[in-house]
């Protein structure tokens, strides 16, 4: 008992000890909020000066943007409301330095529990540490390749 009370108290302390479990909750994290539908849980995602890039063409800057752009699609009538989406694969996380990582894993998006077609998508994420915890400072989703032909 003693000893996990000194364990608590010094992750309360040590703010880089706190983040010591990494950025790979970030996927598991974003999931769940897209899942939920939880715009609190996406605002929880994002640093404030984030960038997110849904598609090619668009660019969304600052947390407020960006899940303003997610409750576009994810309340009332938008799609998101009926879709759910899965980790296709284990993340790649890249730490390029004790506060900064890269992730990239594929997303299978699903309507009714099956995957919707020509919808799948990779997604790659630049999360950075602070006292507040992991947070995604820059993501990407990008159309996934199909298998080359052999």
């Amino acid at each position: 008992m003693r000893v996990a009370l000194f364990i608590a108290a010094l992750l309360a302390l040590t703010p880089a000890l706190a983040h010591a479990a990494g950025p790979q909750d970030l996927p598991d994290r974003f999931i769940a909020a897209w899942n939920a539908h939880d715009l609190k849980a996406f605002a929880g995602l994002y640093t404030a000066d984030a960038v997110w890039v849904p598609i090619a063409e668009e660019r969304t800057e600052g947390r407020e943007a960006i899940v303003s752009e997610f409750a576009k699609i994810h309340t009332g009538d938008g799609w998101a409301v009926r879709a759910t989406i899965t980790k296709k694969d284990t993340p790649e996380i890249h730490l390029l330095r004790p506060d900064v990582a890269t992730i990239f894993f594929h997303l299978n998006f699903l309507m009714n529990g099956k995957p919707i077609p020509g919808v799948q998508r990779a997604l790659i994420l630049v999360a950075s540490a602070s006292e507040g915890g992991w947070k995604i400072a820059a993501g990407q989703l990008t159309k996934e390749s199909p298998a080359p032909a052999n």
